[in-house]
């Protein structure tokens, strides 16, 4: 079955379909050197409303998500005007008729503080959520995956890793690394400006991108499982490559 993949990025959520035993197309505005499959220069609406869709069976989005992020309230990104394009994506993706997947930060879920204070709630997403931890991954990175199919989410174990010494990691950062060495809790790093690439690259199985690639992946393992209960969803058992 043949994946669209659109906003792709450097390739992580499509890696994950790959694994799942998709073939995957990306598309994206901006050129994409590491993608690791077949890649499509071109604005993803675009590509929408062009018929582009017509060639695939399920399709992926991941619009900018800069306009829902907590990294907006930071002192020197107050004032910028982003994109909010949830609500175009999925006006789009639900007249294709096909199978899809919107992933975007969890401050994106609907009825967030974050979109009341910019008056965003139309692009709210209500749906289920990943984080490495569900999967036994040593990362936190908490991403909002909505979709036209049903999927379970996995149980979320309590976060009880630290930042650095001394303090915890709570609500605010989600996005961040830890180690563990002979069993004993080691100072992590935050994915999210991926202090640590050479760590972050091992804990979210993403070898071939760049530092700035790595802080807006999706980590595999997550487009892997929700991949994994779409071919279920559709009555597919075929193996992953």
């Amino acid at each position: 079955m043949k994946f669209l993949d659109l906003f792709c990025g450097a390739g992580g959520a499509a890696v994950g379909y790959h694994q799942a035993g998709f073939q995957v197309t990306g598309v994206d505005l901006v050129p994409q050197k590491h993608y690791p499959f077949e890649f499509i220069q071109a604005d993803a609406l675009e590509f929408l409303d062009d018929g582009g869709w017509k060639d695939f069976d399920a399709i992926h989005a991941s619009p900018p998500c800069q306009f829902a992020s907590r990294m907006r309230n930071l002192p020197w990104l107050k004032g910028k005007d982003y994109p909010a394009l949830i609500k175009p994506t999925r006006d789009r993706l639900i007249a294709t008729g096909l199978p899809w997947v919107i992933e975007n930060v969890y401050s994106a879920r609907w009825g967030s503080k974050q979109l009341a204070k910019f008056s965003l709630q139309e692009h709210g997403m209500q749906a289920g959520w990943l984080c490495g931890a569900m999967f036994g991954r040593p990362f936190y990175r908490h991403r909002l995956f909505e979709s036209n199919f049903f999927w379970l989410q996995p149980g979320h174990p309590k976060h009880i890793h630290t930042v650095r010494d001394g303090r915890a990691l709570g609500g605010r950062a989600r996005d961040f690394v830890f180690r563990y060495r002979n069993g004993a809790q080691k100072r992590g790093c935050g994915i999210g400006h991926a202090a640590g690439g050479a760590l972050v690259r091992e804990a979210m199985e993403i070898s071939w991108m760049t530092r700035d690639e790595l802080t807006q992946a999706i980590p595999p393992v997550y487009t892997k499982y929700i991949g994994e209960c779409l071919k279920r969803a559709m009555g597919y058992t075929w193996d992953a490559p």
